[in-house]
């Protein structure tokens, strides 16, 4: 505390730390105690697993032991994106369109984790995603289903994550937003259908004029367990002048 690091990498002897720990070849789960994202060494992304407590307070160890021990199921999700290097910064999940592609550094773009991942002791699937209410005004709710399965033994508590994409725009605007999500618990091999509801006035932009509105055409909605555009079903939708 009060000596912040004007890098994002780990400082010290700490990558050396780790690259030793992963010769050994046995399981190695890392625990990440840091108040921002980090770029982490191979030795770090290669590990069986990686727990990133933030600053966890007076009670932190006894968390992270309990996390660790399979004492209480993880279900915390990033509230922000972890970028590979540093030349990719800024590293958020709801870029403007074009804003970097993949070619805006010599090294990928894609980021290390994203906005929204986590995992848990058991995997659940996304499936069946379908728009009730295809055709909305800007007055209406949005109305949607998706089913998960619980494929593991373990029972889980799955955020089902909402995002919107507004396909075509006056101004340019962000590929996607969170709008929304859904906590459902699941108990191992269980599958359950999940209602999702979005009021159609929070699919907005702020257009050349500086006012927030809400453009009539096609919207695209993405539901899954993080933004990672290959973890997300989409389904398509109609605002209505």
């Amino acid at each position: 505390e009060g000596k912040s690091t004007a890098t994002l990498e780990l400082v010290g002897d700490q990558v050396a730390l780790l690259d030793a720990l992963a010769a050994t070849g046995k399981p190695l789960v890392v625990v990440v105690i840091s108040s921002k994202p980090l770029v982490l060494p191979p030795s770090a992304l290669g590990a069986a697993a990686v727990v990133h407590a933030f600053n966890p307070g007076m009670q932190g160890g006894r968390a992270v032991a309990e996390v660790l021990l399979g004492l209480v199921e993880p279900s915390g999700r990033l509230p922000v994106s972890f970028a590979r290097h540093a030349g990719q910064q800024p590293t958020y999940y709801n870029q403007i369109r074009g804003q970097h592609g993949s070619r805006y550094a010599d090294l990928t773009q894609r980021p290390a984790f994203v906005f929204g991942e986590g995992l848990s002791y058991t995997t659940v699937a996304y499936s069946g995603l379908e728009v009730l209410t295809a055709d909305v005004g800007e007055s209406d709710t949005l109305r949607a289903r998706v089913t998960v399965h619980n494929t593991g033994d373990r029972p889980a508590l799955e955020t089902v994550q909402l995002y919107i994409s507004d396909t075509v725009t006056s101004v340019t605007w962000a590929e996607k937003e969170l709008k929304g999500y859904r906590q459902v618990t699941l108990a191992p091999g269980e599958e359950r259908e999940v209602l999702l509801e979005l009021p159609v006035s929070e699919c907005t932009l702020v257009d050349a004029a500086g006012r927030r509105v809400v453009e009539p055409g096609a919207f695209e909605l993405l539901v899954g367990p993080s933004s990672d555009d290959g973890a997300l079903l989409r389904a398509g939708f109609t605002v209505k002048a």
